[in-house]
């Protein structure tokens, strides 16, 4: 029974380690691109696109299961903003985008069923441009 407690208490110590170790992740901002789903039409799935300062794209990352919400919300209200019967399915649009960076990685579909694993950012603050 006491190796049990052990066991257990270890891992919940680690745990606790772990989430401190991801929440002391400095801020940062960039510029970039969020991309809607956008399968039928160009073979990739929803993600965001950071940017350099030429407008070039960087990298593409998702959001953590955390920060998805805020992301898909924004998405979900540029979608509306359109007027009826026009949306195609291929939206995108710059925001500022204030983010932590995380260990989590996750798979992005994009170019007609090619996958990549990309990494994963918590969504801090998000601003259409």
């Amino acid at each position: 029974m006491k190796m049990l407690l052990i066991i257990m208490l270890s891992i919940l110590v680690n745990t606790c380690t772990n989430e401190a170790e991801d929440n002391t992740a400095p801020l940062m901002e960039a510029n970039a691109i969020i991309f809607n789903n956008n399968l039928p039409v160009d073979g990739c799935a929803e993600h965001i696109s950071l940017i350099d300062a030429k407008g070039d794209r960087i990298k593409d990352v998702l959001p953590t299961e955390a920060s998805s919400a805020m992301f898909k919300s924004l998405l979900n209200a540029e979608i509306a903003k359109l007027p009826e019967n026009t949306y195609t399915g291929n939206l995108s649009f710059p925001v500022i985008l204030k983010y932590k960076t995380t260990q989590e990685k996750g798979e992005l579909i994009c170019g007609w069923g090619s996958k990549s694993t990309v990494e994963k950012i918590e969504i801090v603050n998000i601003t259409k441009k």
